[in-house]
């Protein structure tokens, strides 16, 4: 998978936005961000451009020319909220991945954290007896 295409990827998971939405803002078809999104089609310049702008980054941060996803100045929202700009340093570890990727699977799967934090808490408890 492309850099472009994870980060795409990336992007819209983090706004909440389907294929469809996305493409509806940036001039495009659901089909175009889904082959964007797989890596069977890169976008033309003007394309890429109304992408960056959607997401208030830098096309050189969508195209991994740079690894800062500092927004454009203007008053377009941040995508990414407080909380997880305050944890980049996990984000910019790539062990940290899978992690986000199971946040991102609960979220999806509407399951709330305080269903899931009393398991976690006892497996972690359960780990350190065997593994102290």
């Amino acid at each position: 998978m492309s850099v472009f295409a994870e980060r795409l990827k990336n992007l819209r998971d983090i706004k909440g936005q389907t294929q469809g939405e996305v493409g509806k803002a940036v001039g495009k078809s659901r089909e175009s961000v889904s082959k964007y999104e797989i890596g069977e089609r890169e976008p033309d310049t003007t394309a890429l451009a109304s992408i960056a702008k959607h997401f208030n980054v830098s096309a050189d941060y969508i195209l991994g020319i740079t690894d800062d996803y500092t927004t454009l100045p203007g008053k377009n929202a941040d995508p990414y909220c407080f909380e997880i700009k305050s944890h980049d340093e996990y984000l910019r570890d790539e062990g940290f991945v899978p992690y986000f990727k199971l946040a991102v699977k609960m979220k999806n799967n509407d399951l709330d954290i305080y269903e899931v934090d009393p398991f976690i808490n006892g497996f972690i408890k359960t780990n350190r007896k065997k593994h102290p």
